[in-house]
């Protein structure tokens, strides 16, 4: 996709696991007007621009930058770096652990994360990811069963309309697959893409 405020709200969007209704309900707005900021066509009043930024995870600043050379990690949020340090080693001494800090143990600390693959499976019965490209060069209309889906990067790197519909774009495909996941609590069609690029129309979708 371009560079541009719509487009980096629609990166940082799917990035947080959000389809644009999502994002709509919780700015508190229609996901029409989800949909034509991310297309250019409207922008964010200025009030709520702080509680955009912070519901995708970045600065008003960073929001509204926009590259002007290709720079895939600029109008994404920067993740803290890795304090490998932060552990002490098993052959020093660790130092009294601060009140908010546990301990230092030799142990893992695992969280557990829920295993919804069979509520989920359910969910995604009679469901699918559709990917639609309308354009004088693409003319792409596909549905995977959302049973399947996990197969989709496969699918991508075989069939060449599939990947100039998302890979060509600058669609992060993870960010993509994670959404469309989140979207089966979702009732009726849920939007992961809709843009339009030049003259090519891109919409993905769960329904």
């Amino acid at each position: 996709m371009k560079n541009s405020v719509g487009r980096n709200i629609a990166r940082l969007r799917l990035s947080r696991g959000m389809t644009q209704e999502q994002l709509a309900q919780r700015m508190g707005v229609t996901p029409q007007a989800v949909s034509k900021w991310e297309n250019d066509l409207n922008y964010p009043d200025v009030a709520t621009l702080p509680a955009l930024a912070a519901l995708l995870g970045t600065s008003v600043d960073a929001l509204l930058t926009v590259p002007d050379r290709d720079a895939a990690t600029a109008d994404r949020p920067t993740p803290s770096p890795a304090a490998p340090s932060s552990a002490p080693s098993p052959l020093s001494a660790p130092s009294a652990p601060s009140p908010a800090a546990p301990a230092f143990t030799n142990f893992e600390l695992i969280r557990p994360e829920p295993a919804p693959e069979q509520p989920r499976a359910r969910r995604a019965a009679g469901r699918s990811l559709h990917i639609e490209v309308r354009g004088p060069q693409d003319n792409v209309d596909l549905a995977f069963p959302m049973q399947a889906v996990s197969a989709l990067t496969g699918l991508i790197a075989t069939v060449p309309q599939v990947r100039s519909a998302v890979g060509a774009r600058g669609i992060d495909l993870d960010a993509m697959l994670k959404t469309s996941f989140n979207a089966l609590d979702s009732n009726g069609p849920a939007t992961l893409i809709d843009v339009t690029d030049d003259e090519d129309h891109v919409r993905i979708w769960v329904d």
